[in-house]
């Protein structure tokens, strides 16, 4: 017994399936990327001194929704690399807008030439403790492991994604 088997306008159902599988495919990216931001959100949350550190996290679609980008904004927060990645042991200084020490003056007093230092931008750090204020010109900083959220997020993802898909296929396979 020999069964044939012909379909009509299959070109147009296999585009169909095709549309319906990257419109599927972008609603699963889009609340995979909004739950690994807002993972990345809870991660990076604990270290809040200003909030700026959270409030800098963002995520934009890229590629014409066929990706997403979720990062920090290093305008709003510059110290997110340092608090994510962590730091080597290094010497804190006190910033100076010039670049440079200090800036001679040579003037006389009673006919002999003096020269006086006078400071170009901050010549101290300052720091707030128990007692008051400690001043130091220069700190040895230990270093800092880091805690990096975003790879943390970022390795959830594919569990997220396959999730979101499964709930996508089960929502459109219903009668």
């Amino acid at each position: 017994m020999i069964t044939s088997l012909t379909s009509t306008g299959s070109a147009e159902f296999m585009a169909t399936l095709q549309r319906l599988g990257q419109q599927m495919q972008r609603q699963a990216l889009a609340a995979t990327a909004a739950e690994v931001e807002e993972i990345a959100g809870n991660l990076a949350g604990k270290h809040t001194n200003t909030g700026a550190l959270f409030q800098s996290l963002y995520s934009k679609r890229i590629d014409d929704g066929d990706a997403w980008e979720i990062g920090h904004d290093l305008q709003r927060a510059p110290h997110a690399l340092f608090v994510h990645w962590g730091t080597k042991p290094h010497v804190i200084r006190p910033k100076r807008p010039d670049g440079f020490e200090s800036k001679v003056k040579a003037h006389t007093r009673k006919g002999r030439p003096v020269i006086a230092h006078t400071r170009v931008g901050k010549s101290m750090l300052r720091f707030a403790g128990p007692n008051g204020f400690t001043f130091a010109r220069e700190v040895h900083h230990p270093g800092y492991k880091g805690d990096p959220w975003l790879v943390a997020a970022a390795a959830a993802a594919p569990k997220i994604f396959e999730r979101h898909v499964n709930a996508l296929l089960a929502r459109n396979m219903e009668p």
